[in-house]
């Protein structure tokens, strides 16, 4: 069986009534691409809300023996640590495909007042534009808190002006493996596949922690992550800038990191995270009038630029 083949069956398998394809060069110019790159930019919250079926096979998951393994992402955070922190806590590493990312903050909450109100098995619900989680456990403590757990996520391209760039929007499952200390609590994530290749690998941990002899807590996110360059930025060569896709992969590093970390502090605040409206089913997210709407929101902002632009 082909590459091709194979990718289709694969989006074939896991496909729903809203579920988002692969993209193609010769679609990504196309005017429902363009009305929904549109709608990501600039009217989000008209967006639909996603939860995309889990259909894997979990059984081998489901085996009391099974032992889920860190040692990719632990080797990952040992190269971040000899990289200097900046003024504003991150750390990369760029290769060739791939890149290594790591967030610290210092939050001026009692780490046991904050895990009672953040669940580390559902932090990725606070990660920057996600649609929606479909989230089966497999595994609890004896306290009935999850240890193991399958996510299939739904989530924007980041950073949102890709989506006018030909990069596809993102659905991957995630094996999730889940420790509760007494001073940490952490959520090892890895990727087990992703149905419209819009990503090969992302692996990542977030650790919330006690800061010993304060009342504060420490989070932090480490990441190793190979997601497909945008078709059109390929198309133009542009990816072959180094300078240029580093600091573009920089910038949506810190505006999802940033954005991530609020989240957390909204769901200890009891606040909404979630982007979007409540799912319809519809294959194209949201409905007709509704869309339209957010179009033509998204048209009359571009065109009232463009003049301030001719203006000056």
């Amino acid at each position: 069986m082909s590459t091709d083949r194979s990718a289709e069956a694969l989006y074939a398998h896991h496909s729903a009534p809203n579920t988002v394809p692969q993209g193609k060069l010769l679609t990504d110019l196309a005017p429902r691409k363009i009305f929904r790159a549109a709608q990501i930019m600039f009217a989000k919250n008209t967006l639909s809300r996603k939860r995309l079926p889990v259909r894997l096979d979990l059984e081998e998951y489901r085996n009391p023996e099974y032992v889920y393994d860190t040692d990719s992402t632990e080797k990952v955070e040992k190269q971040l640590l000899d990289v200097p922190l900046t003024a504003d806590g991150m750390r990369w590493i760029h290769g060739r495909t791939e890149v290594y990312f790591y967030g610290v903050r210092t939050v001026d909450i009692d780490y046991d007042d904050f895990v009672s109100k953040v669940e580390i098995s559902r932090v990725g619900d606070c990660f920057k534009d996600v649609l929606g989680i479909n989230t089966q456990v497999l595994h609890r403590d004896a306290e009935g808190r999850p240890t193991l757990q399958i996510e299939r996520i739904a989530a924007l391209a980041q950073p949102t002006y890709t989506a006018f760039l030909g990069k596809d929007e993102l659905d991957v499952y995630k094996l999730e493996f889940a420790e509760y200390g007494p001073d940490e609590q952490r959520n090892w994530m890895r990727t087990v596949c992703s149905p419209n290749l819009s990503t090969s690998v992302d692996d990542s941990y977030m650790a919330i922690s006690r800061i010993p002899g304060s009342n504060h807590t420490k989070v932090v996110f480490v990441a190793h992550q190979v997601f497909p360059r945008p078709r059109i930025m390929q198309m133009f060569g542009l990816d072959r800038w180094i300078w240029f896709r580093d600091t573009l992969t920089e910038a949506a590093y810190r505006s999802f990191w940033n954005t991530t970390y609020g989240n957390l502090l909204r769901v200890y605040e009891g606040k909404e995270i979630a982007i979007g409206r409540p799912g319809n089913g519809e294959s194209t997210g949201v409905p007709r009038a509704v869309k339209l709407a957010g179009v033509a929101l998204a048209g009359l902002y571009l065109l009232r630029r463009t003049r301030r632009a001719k203006r000056r």
